[in-house]
């Protein structure tokens, strides 16, 4: 009767493995839908499960396969793969216009599974751990990543892919909430500050012109006040989109 209990135990209990020089981060069992599976492909989420991903700078990223994890729980489920979404792990990237150097953030291409250097503001994997000194983008090669699944602003190029990471958040929103969730409050703040600079300017224009009209001998001193005005509310309009950006990068 134990025998049997304790067979029945292994054959419902999810396995936990452990490996050696294998990637540091938790491996989960994922269905995968691939005819392509390979270790250190990049999964993203989809409406219909999960796939590797084929888009540049993809914001549905979930995480990466990784064929020797150093910890798995598996589930053992048919067309599921080991899947680390934090902690290091191995990467397929390919070469492209700079190499790779410790630090760089690491994206999704447009190869499947592949992953890149991120040239410009969008959401990346992580920071490549390791370098990759290829021009070459027909080559590939397996790099150590720090997972760190986020929206990035390279600050060289901020103000130009700006609207493109929104365009992107708001792609990502019903797939990814949570990182979409972050567009929504920079967007709200950046608004609010906007709206409550119009329409602070446009109190203190017209009491400015009514004050001149009943005292034009102070007319010097009410300038000043205006101008003062004028300038806090351009300050808090500055720092709404400031803390637009910082809400974005981080």
């Amino acid at each position: 009767m134990l025998s049997l209990l304790l067979i029945i135990f292994a054959l419902i209990t999810p396995k936990t493995t452990m490996a050696q020089n294998a990637s540091s981060g938790f491996a989960i069992s994922i269905p995968v839908k691939s005819d392509n599976i390979f270790d250190g492909a990049i999964v993203c989420s989809t409406g219909s499960g999960y796939s590797l991903c084929d888009k540049s700078y993809n914001p549905n990223m979930y995480g990466v396969i990784s064929l020797n994890p150093s910890i798995y729980f598996d589930s053992s489920t048919n067309g599921s793969y080991p899947v680390v979404a934090n902690g290091k792990v191995y990467i397929l990237v390919k070469g492209g216009v700079d190499t790779i150097k410790v630090g760089d953030y690491i994206t999704t291409s447009d190869s499947p599974g592949i992953g890149q250097k991120a040239q410009k503001s969008g959401y990346v994997m992580g920071s490549a751990l390791e370098e990759y000194n290829e021009t070459d983008n027909s080559k590939t090669k397996k790099i150590l990543v720090s997972i760190g699944i986020k929206p990035a602003i390279l600050s060289q190029q901020a103000g130009t892919n700006l609207l493109q990471m929104i365009k992107e958040g708001i792609d990502g929103a019903f797939l990814s909430p949570l990182s979409a969730l972050r567009y929504v409050v920079a967007g709200v703040v950046v608004m609010s500050t906007v709206v409550f600079g119009m329409l602070h300017f446009g109190k203190i224009a017209k009491s400015g012109v009514e004050a001149l009209g009943r005292n034009p001998l102070a007319g010097k001193t009410i300038q000043f006040g205006i101008l003062l005005n004028v300038v806090m509310t351009i300050g808090i309009m500055v720092s709404g989109l400031g803390i637009g950006f910082l809400i974005l990068k981080f």
